[in-house]
């Protein structure tokens, strides 16, 4: 009896041992795609689901591996080679769950919405194991309802191993490509070797009529799965610029990387004055303005007023003009008489100082501007210092003033000039303020 009873023990310990073993699956090798490189191509899929099992029986083994495992890297990889920033809209929906996880048969762990490589990897993470009942027809039938109102083409990535599921996915995916007609592909990755589930997958493929079956153990490097993500989602290379415009329909072939163009591929010019944005360094210039060649209102004569504004074009080099292009005139308006404080000389003499060149040039340009006008240029003093040496020194005064204005071009004819010393005080002389406002020199208009 002791006998029989150390045997039985014996030999459940040693079925334990085996089942132990068949069960300590080895951890799927890593392998990480390069992301696909979208340039050049047209995108020949807009939108994509990932359809996930995650059923009790991925539960099982593949090989020396897990196939819940295998399925799970084999998305991950899919979602590290993905094209980003190309504006694909992807969503990614499991089925079959444990219900430590959830409690439906299908649901959307990644929202459709433009694909997010860090968002995508974390649903993909949250799903512990596998468990429950697979229903690849609901799956199939809730992609087909969120893909409604998308743009573009559409593609399902079913990755499953088919495995007692009948007719029902055939049955939806015969549905939703009803729907959608050449819109959609369907491409499936098979984890295991399942033969019922191997022609089931293959149906899912004849059903949609453009895509295409694959094993996982093909796709277990990073190669192939670049390869693969390459096949579902790039056209052929016909948009040579990677502008986003077919080059069939591209008008402007070669526009430079990272130009926004309009719908025939040229850079936008949002201005319309023939100098694209990317280079436009005047942008918002009204229309009918002509502009140089970096957009900018012309400036025939470079008197910093745009032609279009300039009511005196041809301005002389270095003319100090008004906002409409015009010389500035410091003899303008209704007035007779103007005066200038700003004129200086040397003290007690009559030599003018450099620093008022620049506004005796002015007053040359606006003796120049109006050749109408006669003027006579006037010197005056404070009242410091002896009367007759003032009246002498405001007489050479205003004379330099009118030998400079001669030497600029205007005739001598045009300018007369007198001298009045400390005589027509304009302000106090019993202050310094008012005694620097006293030495000036003023221009009077004549006849």
């Amino acid at each position: 009896m002791k006998r029989s009873m150390s045997l039985a023990i014996a030999l459940f310990v040693t079925a334990g041992l085996v089942g132990a073993c068949a069960t300590a699956y080895q951890p799927v090798p890593s392998f990480t795609p390069p992301a696909v490189d979208a340039g050049g191509h047209s995108l020949k899929t807009d939108n994509v689901i990932f359809i996930l099992d995650t059923s009790s029986s991925m539960a099982e083994g593949y090989q020396q591996w897990k196939k819940f495992d295998v399925a799970s890297a084999l998305v991950a990889n899919m979602g590290k080679a993905m094209p980003e920033n190309k504006g694909i809209i992807s969503g990614l929906l499991t089925f079959g769950h444990d219900p430590a996880f959830s409690t439906k048969s299908t649901q959307m762990i990644d929202g459709m919405g433009p694909f997010n490589r860090t968002a995508f990897e974390k649903a993909l993470a949250s799903i512990p194991k596998a468990g429950g009942t697979s229903r690849l027809d609901k799956a199939i039938a809730m992609a087909g309802e969120d893909l409604a109102g998308l743009n573009g083409n559409s593609a399902l990535i079913i990755v499953t191993d088919g495995k007692d599921m009948g007719t029902g996915p055939a049955a939806a995916a015969a549905k939703v490509k009803a729907k959608y007609g050449d819109a959609l592909c369907i491409y499936t990755v098979q984890v295991g070797d399942d033969a019922a589930g191997k022609a089931l997958l293959a149906k899912l493929v004849e059903i949609g009529g453009c895509g295409f079956a694959s094993d996982a153990g093909d796709l277990m490097n990073g190669q192939a799965m670049a390869g693969f993500i390459a096949k579902v989602f790039l056209g052929d290379k016909t948009d040579r610029d990677g502008d986003g415009v077919a080059d069939a329909m591209d008008k402007c072939p070669g526009t430079p990387a990272g130009v926004k163009v309009d719908s025939v591929g040229c850079p936008l010019d949002s201005d319309k004055d023939g100098v694209p944005d990317y280079l436009d360094k005047c942008p918002g210039t009204p229309a009918g303005v002509k502009v140089d060649s970096v957009g900018c209102p012309l400036d025939s004569d470079k008197d910093g007023v745009p032609d279009s504004l300039d009511k005196c074009p041809g301005t002389p080099a270095g003319t100090k003009v008004d906002a409409t292009g015009c010389p500035r005139t410091v003899l303008g308006g209704s007035a007779s008489t103007w005066t200038f404080n700003d004129i200086n000389f040397e003290t007690a003499k009559a030599t003018i100082t450099p620093a008022s060149f620049g506004i005796l040039d002015e007053i040359a340009a606006s003796l120049k501007a109006r050749p109408d006008l006669k003027v006579r240029a006037e010197g005056f003093t404070d009242n410091t210092g002896a009367r007759a040496f003032n009246m002498d020194l405001s007489e050479r005064r205003a004379k330099a003033v009118r030998d400079y204005l001669v030497k600029k071009g205007i005739s001598p004819s045009r300018l007369s000039y007198k001298g009045y010393g400390p005589d027509r005080p304009i302000a106090d002389n019993a202050t310094r303020a008012g005694r620097a406002k006293n030495r000036r020199v003023q221009f009077t208009q004549v006849d």
